[in-house]
């Protein structure tokens, strides 16, 4: 199977990873795959100057457009803002996955990896 990494980042899979409360998130276990990054894939976004309430400024952001899919991939991992971006566009989404669970070193400040890609709906 041929994955794009659309990420700027490897994404590293991380097995065994359990719910840690005191910290809120996933921790723990080993990484047993890395996928390397393909290069980023961006979503053009508008930012639109809103009306300011109580003095503080308001903006409205909308998507724009994103950047094309490479060609001969079978999947392809991306942001959740890249997926939000390609589904209000009217993307085809069948092959558009993001990260699951997120899995953090055990003080909680550094992200380590994730439990594996979920299908961005």
């Amino acid at each position: 199977m041929k994955i794009f990494n659309g990420t700027p980042h490897p994404i590293n899979i991380v097995e065994g990873a359990t719910f840690n409360p005191a910290i809120r998130k996933f921790s723990g276990g080993q990484v047993i795959k890395v996928i390397p990054s393909n290069g980023m894939l961006n979503a053009k976004m508008e930012t639109i100057e809103l009306l300011s309430i109580d003095g503080i400024p308001t903006f409205g952001k909308s998507f724009e457009g994103v950047d094309a899919l490479p060609e001969g991939f079978d999947i392809y991992i991306v942001s959740a803002l890249f997926a939000s971006a390609c589904q209000k566009m009217g993307a085809d989404m069948s092959k558009i996955y993001t990260i699951a669970d997120p899995v953090m070193s055990e003080d909680g400040q550094t992200f380590v990896g994730c439990r594996g890609i979920c299908p961005a709906f």
